[in-house]
């Protein structure tokens, strides 16, 4: 289990809860603690339900969760399944986004959905929780659960569920700053958190209305992340650009240009320094035969001296020097 979460004030829940089955076990040596540390610091605002017997005994995977006030994401990477085995009667009044990364989820019957919903990789799916529902899950999964107070998108999901791809703009930016909140959760001061906290309901939001307002200070971090995730997934791609990636994510150059500028490089700068990155790590890979004209190629350098005058300003060497230092 790592840190335990931090507490600002009266109802104000900050902090992170893990478990990992590689780390402290499978089965329920490794279930129980999560449930229990759950229970404990979110359970009064959002009950679980029971799990089945299986799940408890067979789990194996890592378990995370960030608590940001009276919002949380956890995020599930598993290769056991997970199931419900009672749901109990709690009433309750939140609003769950599922965000599929790998395998698939079941819920059954939930409200206003009219009949059983499935969140595969690569799709989403928000409602508005009245009453709990049973769910299970591929063997091999992967997903983030995003849990939001009611009073906070109730008027925009209650009575029509939300479903869409991960791909989409809104939800990358969501993402990106998801990911940013869990890489920083532990030293967030209180109003840090706060402020992550209302950028995430505005983010949800965004998703809902596939829109949100680029101009909006808070949201610029996630919208540079979220530009940086895109390039690190397209770096061998001839077309990657600060303008095509601007269109994938439908702002003006401009807007993301101002996302970058209180950043210490350019968005130029970044797809160049992480290509030479890549290229780097390849080069000096054991048993790699790249050539540097292969490599200038493959990341789209003009040509082989371009490439080696910007690999020995970045790295203060050639590539062949590079390659010949001690590992």
């Amino acid at each position: 289990m790592s840190s335990r979460p931090r507490f600002h004030g009266p109802g104000d829940r900050v902090g992170t809860f893990t478990v990992d089955a590689n780390s402290t076990g499978t089965g329920r040596g490794a279930w129980e603690p999560f449930i229990d540390t759950w229970n404990d610091r979110m359970g009064d605002l959002y009950p679980l339900p029971e799990f089945s017997t299986s799940t408890i005994e067979g789990f194996q995977g890592t378990m995370r969760s960030v608590t940001l006030q009276d919002t949380a994401v956890n995020e599930l990477w598993g290769s056991s399944p997970v199931s419900t085995r009672a749901v109990g009667r709690h009433e309750h009044d939140e609003i769950r986004l599922y965000v599929g990364l790998r395998g698939a989820v079941a819920l059954q019957d939930p409200h206003d959905q009219g009949g059983d919903a499935h969140v595969s990789a690569g799709t989403y799916f928000m409602h508005h929780v009245v009453t709990e529902n049973h769910f299970h899950t591929t063997p091999e999964i992967g997903t983030r659960i995003f849990i939001f107070p009611g009073d906070a998108l109730r008027h925009l999901v209650a009575g029509k569920p939300r479903v869409g791809r991960a791909a989409s703009p809104a939800a990358q930016i969501l993402m990106a700053h998801t990911t940013m909140v869990q890489r920083v959760v532990s030293g967030l001061s209180p109003a840090a958190a706060h402020a992550s906290r209302n950028a995430l309901l505005e983010l949800a939001k965004g998703l809902v209305l596939d829109h949100f307002d680029d101009r909006e200070p808070t949201f610029v971090p996630a919208l540079a992340q979220a530009a940086k995730d895109l390039a690190d997934a397209r770096l061998t791609e001839a077309d990657l650009s600060p303008a095509t990636i601007a269109a994938h994510l439908h702002v003006s150059v401009r807007t993301l240009q101002r996302a970058f500028a209180r950043l210490d490089e350019s968005f130029s700068a970044y797809i160049r320094r992480r290509r030479l990155e890549e290229a780097a790590a390849v080069l000096t890979a054991p048993g790699s035969h790249l050539t540097v004209s292969e490599a200038a190629a493959r990341w789209h350098f003009t040509d082989s001296s371009h490439f080696i005058r910007a690999f020995k300003k970045h790295y203060q060497a050639t590539p062949a020097q590079f390659a010949r230092r001690p590992a």
